[in-house]
């Protein structure tokens, strides 16, 4: 059987932040879209797993584990640029048990798909850019405890460079962590094992030659067991808080890149949706729905030819 897109929701629906450039609508209207325009089944879409301490502890540091759980004004609270309050940090608690739910669907059926997630600038001492807990570690280190998984990849498209993936996974020889993004932009820039600093205004074609080279570069020296997609869409070129060039029709080529990059040998992939802030929130969703169609598009097609004459 070949592979299949399975959903993991686990974000609060326009979780109320008060007037801040995060879209937290956008949530709502992926799922909906999945849902009454990609006419995902319910069959497909799965509910956040429960976050135990533990598996925070494997990530983050106690002190700054104490701060949030007592939603306590300090550096590393205040850093997130969020409010510091007892609902926004039990909302990062609950995608962060999507992203678990999203790292077990995609070992199980190929491809997991987080309706959420993607929160890579989150340290392991303090919150940075919009990030209060990395997801995404916190998915990995708990199935790597859980199951034994090896060798993880990050590949990290958003246009901001994931530096908290970065400083979490210094020096871990089992974990390749690849950004590509605009260097003149947020945040202070921290050494991934590949960084890819682009000039701003890139546009489609000189950007996906760079996206293929370096994926090329990162084939020859390591082979993933699991790939972590952070498929943000904020290098848009109508993105508020982005300055790189690319088309609607760029970004969709560039998840189908790294969709079927992976997807043809078999390699499971978590997709996370990380960062977009269009002009209206409808935009972004719709940007992140093209990343949910690209992740359907290659499951049908290495699907159909596993199924085929042999």
């Amino acid at each position: 059987m070949g592979p299949e897109v399975h959903y993991a929701v686990g974000a609060v629906d326009a979780l109320d932040i008060g007037h801040h450039v995060f879209p937290t609508e956008k949530y709502g209207l992926v799922r909906d879209g999945l849902i009454h325009r990609l006419g995902v089944a319910a069959s497909r879409i799965h509910s956040a797993h429960e976050i135990e301490d533990e598996d925070l502890e494997r990530v983050h540091t106690p002190a700054y584990l104490r701060d949030l759980a007592a939603a306590r004004r300090t550096w590393a609270t205040e850093s997130s640029e969020m409010p510091v309050e007892a609902e926004v940090i039990a909302a990062f608690r609950q995608m962060a048990g999507a992203s678990k739910t999203t790292v077990e669907l995609a070992a199980r059926w190929g491809i997991g798909f987080h309706v959420g997630g993607g929160f890579h600038h989150a340290f392991p001492d303090h919150a940075e850019g919009f990030c209060y807990l990395h997801d995404m570690a916190i998915a990995v280190e708990w199935w790597r405890a859980e199951e034994g998984l090896d060798r993880v990849l990050f590949v990290d498209v958003d246009v901001h460079q994931g530096n908290g993936t970065a400083v979490i996974y210094a020096g871990d020889s089992e974990t390749f962590t690849y950004s590509i993004h605009q260097q003149r932009n947020y945040p202070q820039k921290q050494r991934s094992d590949l960084d890819r600093g682009l000039e701003d205004g890139i546009g489609d074609g000189d950007y996906l030659e760079i996206l293929s080279q370096d994926l090329d570069a990162i084939d020859a020296i390591f082979q993933p067991d699991l790939v972590c997609y952070v498929a943000g869409v904020d290098p848009h070129r109508d993105d508020i808080l982005g300055g790189l060039g690319l088309s609607s029709e760029g970004l969709l080529r560039r998840d189908r890149l790294v969709l079927d990059r992976f997807g043809r040998r078999g390699i499971p992939i978590a997709v996370f949706l990380a960062g977009g802030y269009a002009p209206q929130p409808q935009l972004t969703a719709e940007l992140h729905l093209q990343t949910a169609r690209a992740a359907e598009e290659i499951a049908m097609q290495y699907g159909q030819l596993r199924s085929g004459p042999s």
